[in-house]
Order: C-alpha cells, then sequence, then structure tokens
C-alpha cells in the first residue's frame, strides 16, 4: 500500500503553480523534478527489497513474524471473535486426541495441539458435539480459546 502511494507520488499529474499565483521559477522546477525523482527512486528500493525478503522465504513460513498485524485483519471487525468470514492465526492447523469413556462412548477428555507447538488438555463438556466431525468442527473455536490466550 507504501509502495503504491509512492509510485503514485512519483507520477501524479501536478496542478499548476499559476493556479495558486506562484510563478514557474529555477527553484520551483528543480524542488518538482526533485520530488518526483525521490518518490520514484524510493518506490523502484522498497519494490526491490520487498522483492528479495519476499522471495527469499519458502514459502511456508513467514519472513516477517511481527508483520502479520499489518497484513491480515480478521474480518469483518464488527462481528463476534466466533462469527469473523476469516481469521489471521493458525488454528486451522491445529490436532486433537480425544480420549473416550468406554463405559458411555462419549468423549471426556480432548487434547489440543496448539500451532505454536503447546498442548492443551480440555474436559469435554455436555453440550459439544459427542462425534469426531463435531469436535473437529469446534476444534478452530477451541484453539483460540485456549492456545492464544
Amino acid at each position: 500500500m507504501i509502495l503504491g502511494f509512492l509510485c503514485g507520488l512519483s507520477t501524479i499529474q501536478l496542478v499548476s503553480p499559476r493556479f495558486f499565483g506562484d510563478e514557474r521559477q529555477y527553484f520551483n522546477r528543480f524542488k518538482l523534478l526533485f520530488f518526483r525523482s525521490f518518490g520514484l527512486i524510493v518506490s523502484m528500493a522498497g519494490i526491490i527489497a520487498s522483492s528479495i525478503v519476499l522471495f527469499s522465504g519458502d514459502g511456508e513460513t513467514n519472513p516477517c513474524t511481527s508483520c502479520t498485524a499489518l497484513s491480515c485483519i480478521a474480518f469483518p471487525p464488527w462481528t463476534d471473535k466466533n462469527d469473523k468470514w476469516w481469521y489471521c492465526d493458525d488454528c486451522s492447523h491445529a490436532t486433537a486426541e480425544g480420549t473416550v469413556d468406554t463405559s458411555t462412548g462419549k468423549f471426556v477428555e480432548l487434547s489440543i495441539g496448539c500451532p505454536n507447538g503447546s498442548s492443551e488438555i480440555l474436559q469435554v463438556d455436555e453440550s459439544w458435539p459427542q462425534d469426531e466431525l463435531g469436535l473437529e468442527g469446534m476444534l478452530p473455536t477451541l484453539c483460540r480459546e485456549h492456545c492464544l490466550s
């Protein structure tokens, strides 16, 4: 976004200085040429630097872990935490193993493998689904509640 703004500054069609009552002088021409050239040079340097950083990655890991806040926004921001259209976390990659009570055939414990490598053990609530597909559908929500806090 910033690079696009800088590219726009270097190619913008300027309003005539006569509009503001200013005559074209040597200094004004120099100033115009300087800012256009500076914007173009900074834009090209930014494009080259960002291309080097992006192409040096392996495609799996993020080369800038702190840039997630700038590059991803959970949307829409006005909805509840569990009703977003997409999320900026890795909870879709969370795994889980359930412990089944053999006498009742219901899940009693769930061990969640968090994306950051930690593990959380949860007691299965009665209101949760008792089949694998239902618990698998709840897994990203459980990850966001217990792994990211």
